[in-house]
């Protein structure tokens, strides 16, 4: 059972803070320019880059989507192991609005800061199971299909304010109220295949399934000096602990409930923008950096657990971990094309703080080019904002750990946003 809980907690642990979570770019004109905003975040998507940037833009009440769908692919040559995930289109509605008064400025945001998942045809993996006879012994379990799939979002509801101190200072702030939610499902080692009592034998024969949510808040807190041809901004997010609960599902077994303290990891992002041309040429350069590297456990109880024929209890596990701390590098591109149409290109560079040892094929993780593109047309005071994004994730070759799925894991992500803003 403690290993069983601890391939539990693996998995919430890649899941959780993989980088191929996060939504890499919140607001559509970010997306189109590879989420190096920072410095400019001259849109109502401010309160998550930057909400000093809400000061003295026009009042805007925004809405975008964003779908992301990862086609992810995993081969181990010892298994006959050659699967690809299924291209699910994980979708995003968001709306953020900003209002100024004098000095001041105000804004509201409902919107998805992180939230991807997987999934998988079982009928790919039922190498997983062992072999259909051992010697004189029969697999019981030989050929069984388990669901494989995985699926976390955040949804962040953040107020935020700002003030202009002069027209080259500001300073702004917002609260993060994250709502977390998680599910998955897989198959786990609990039984001998070969005489199906418990016990751990290598070989998968066990459904699992997980469903858990909860709350947790945080906070941002920014400045942006802007001197006309050039601005500067800088941006830290707070670390959000949401305290999850919910259920597991063990065939054979029970239902039971679950506790789980995931901490979502620090954030600091610093930006400069160039606008020369009197602003219709824009070039942007980010450095964002996550401290994966404080968050070393996780911390997870089972209630009231059967852990002998007689005997429940609760069942607590701590999970350690071993990420490194990571750097995104963004550019960003726009050109004021006319006075209706603006275009914008992009590109970033994302490392996988997650290591080789822990990888699986749930939530796949690897280092990444990314490469953007969008625009917006205008007509009359609405704004149609539209952004692109491929993201090439290289290979990763892990070898076999007590942790992890061994084999040749490698992703790639194509995205889209659309958006619809109106002045007021």
């Amino acid at each position: 059972m403690k290993k069983l809980l601890t391939a539990m907690m693996l998995v919430l642990s890649i899941s959780v803070f993989a980088n191929g979570l996060s939504l890499n770019s919140v607001g559509t004109k970010a997306f189109g320019m590879g989420g190096a905003f920072v410095a400019l975040a001259d849109d109502p998507s401010a309160i998550h880059w930057n909400p000093a940037g809400l000061a003295g833009q026009k009042n805007n009440v925004m809405f975008f989507m964003t779908d992301v769908v990862p086609m992810p692919a995993y081969e181990l040559d010892m298994y006959g192991v050659d699967a690809e995930g299924v291209a699910n289109h994980y979708i995003s509605p968001n709306l953020m609005a900003v209002y100024n008064w004098n000095k001041f400025a105000f804004g509201f945001g409902a919107f998805v800061p992180a939230g991807l998942g997987s999934e998988w045809d079982g009928e790919d993996l039922t190498a997983f199971g062992g072999p259909a006879t051992y010697g004189p012994y029969t697999n019981l379990y030989a050929g069984k299909e388990f669901d494989w799939m995985s699926k976390i979002a955040v949804f962040n509801i953040s107020p935020a304010i700002a003030y202009n101190i002069n027209n080259q200072f500001k300073i702004g702030a917002a609260l993060n109220v994250f709502y977390g939610m998680f599910e998955m499902k897989r198959g786990e080692d609990m039984r001998n295949n070969f005489t199906g009592n418990p016990g751990s034998d290598g070989m998968l024969d066990t459904q699992t399934e997980m469903e858990i949510d909860g709350l947790g808040m945080g906070g941002t807190f920014s400045v942006i000096i802007d001197n006309g041809w050039h601005s500067f901004g800088v941006t830290y997010k707070t670390p959000v602990t949401v305290d999850m609960s919910g259920t597991m599902d063990i065939e054979y077994m029970d239902e039971y409930d679950m506790d789980l303290e995931v901490t979502w990891p620090a954030w600091l992002g610093a930006g400069i923008a160039f606008k020369p041309f009197n602003g219709k040429f824009i070039l942007t350069s980010d450095l964002q950096f996550t401290n994966w590297r404080e968050l070393d456990i996780l911390y997870a109880k089972i209630k009231k657990m059967q852990v002998g024929p007689e005997t429940f209890k609760d069942v607590e596990q701590e999970m350690h971990l071993e990420w490194v701390d990571a750097i995104q590098l963004r550019f960003g591109a726009q050109y004021v094309y006319s006075e209706k149409l603006t275009l914008r290109m992009g590109y970033y560079y994302d490392p996988a703080p997650a290591l080789d040892k822990t990888l699986n094929i749930l939530f796949p993780s690897s280092t990444s080019h990314a490469y953007t593109a969008g625009g917006t047309y205008l007509i009359n005071k609405f704004n149609i904002d539209f952004g692109l994004e491929y993201l090439y994730g290289n290979e990763r070759n892990a070898l076999p750990t007590d942790m992890n799925m061994p084999g040749l894991h490698q992703m790639d992500v194509f995205a889209y946003s659309l958006g619809l803003g109106y002045n007021f």
